[in-house]
């Protein structure tokens, strides 16, 4: 046999030390008044400092810097100053005895692997079922070429009624095109970053898009997509991008879990200032597809709603669980002010 094969691991996989170090904390032990009493050489490594001295001597700043970002006395006891050419991530402990200091690039160059893992398992989910819906619209159109290709070498166009069935082969290629390009913009909209940009967009028409996504996995898994918006425009101003992503996240998991002849319901509606969504499994979603926990596995990391409740908190929303039905996902944007 000339194929070569993977051996299975015997054990776990070797982490690079260089990039476990990158990862590994400074530890600070503060005294009284927030006074310095011991500090590692992580900590100098992370700060810039060559000894305790220079430590001694740079800490009167950056005490007095965390203290006007309100880490002294608030009750989120983390903060992240700019520190020359690098960002410094501090983290209070231990009733404000131990300072944990991390270079913050590797822990957000992290966060991002996390979301494009996220959407790679979200896109392999749908993608078969996307690549059967696209398969119909080309079946339709080379079908109906075929038809065109013949009255147009038989001639019998030009027989009674019949320049009129040509011209509804060439209506139903226009349609079937339409309805291939739109289907495919939408699939690769939600792969290319091309709207990566910060936006004022109507709420309605990314359900839309995203219905004509779920439709065909909805369709194999036997379960019907329910939509319920308002009749107005309901504008947000979002990265269109990251939040398709935080949609797609959540509905995906939703519909994991509902049996056939289920309901997925995505509800819309605009509440005072904030526009509320609710995305719903019928029967509703287990619990544990509910929580927004990470979970680590051999295959890797999973955490489609972790991912999902941090792309809507970088647009300035907030994803829950539903009060009255634990296992339904609400979702609070801020309505665009300057289309109020």
């Amino acid at each position: 046999m000339n194929a070569l094969q993977n051996e299975p691991r015997s054990g776990p996989a070797q982490v690079d030390p260089s990039f476990a170090e990158a990862l590994q904390p400074g530890v600070m032990v503060l005294g009284p008044g927030g006074a310095i009493g011991s500090a590692d050489a992580r900590t100098l490594t992370i700060l810039g400092v060559a000894d305790r001295a220079g430590l001694d001597g740079s800490w009167k700043d950056l005490h007095a810097r965390l203290g006007s970002a309100g880490f002294w006395s608030g009750e989120e006891r983390h903060a992240i100053l700019e520190l020359g050419t690098r960002r410094v991530q501090f983290d209070l402990r231990a009733e404000g005895g131990v300072l944990l200091v991390q270079d913050a690039a590797p822990l957000e160059s992290l966060e991002a692997d996390l979301r494009l893992s996220a959407l790679m398992r979200s896109l392999i989910q749908v993608t078969p079922a996307v690549a059967h819906d696209l398969r119909a619209p080309i079946n339709a159109m080379v079908f109906n070429v075929e038809i065109l290709k013949e009255t147009i070498l038989s001639g019998k166009g030009n027989e009674p009624g019949g320049r009129e069935r040509q011209l509804r082969y060439i209506n139903v290629l226009k349609e079937e095109l339409s309805r291939l390009h739109r289907e495919m913009e939408i699939y690769i909209a939600h792969i290319s970053p091309r709207g990566d940009r910060t936006e004022v967009l109507d709420l309605r028409e990314l359900i839309d898009e995203l219905i004509v996504l779920l439709t065909g996995p909805a369709r194999k898994q036997q379960v019907a997509l329910c939509a319920d918006m308002p009749d107005e425009p309901l504008f947000v101003e979002v990265n269109r991008y990251l939040f398709r992503q935080a949609l797609l996240h959540l509905s995906l998991t939703a519909l994991s879990d509902v049996p056939k002849e289920g309901t997925i319901e995505l509800c819309v509606e605009r509440r005072g200032n904030l526009a509320w969504m609710r995305i719903e499994g019928k029967p509703s979603v287990s619990e544990a597809a509910a929580d927004f926990d990470i979970h680590f596995s051999p295959s890797g990391t999973v955490a489609p709603i972790y991912a999902a409740r941090a792309l809507v908190s970088s647009q300035g929303g907030e994803v829950r669980l539903s009060a009255g039905n634990p296992q339904a996902y609400e979702i609070d944007l801020t309505v665009a002010r300057n289309k109020e």
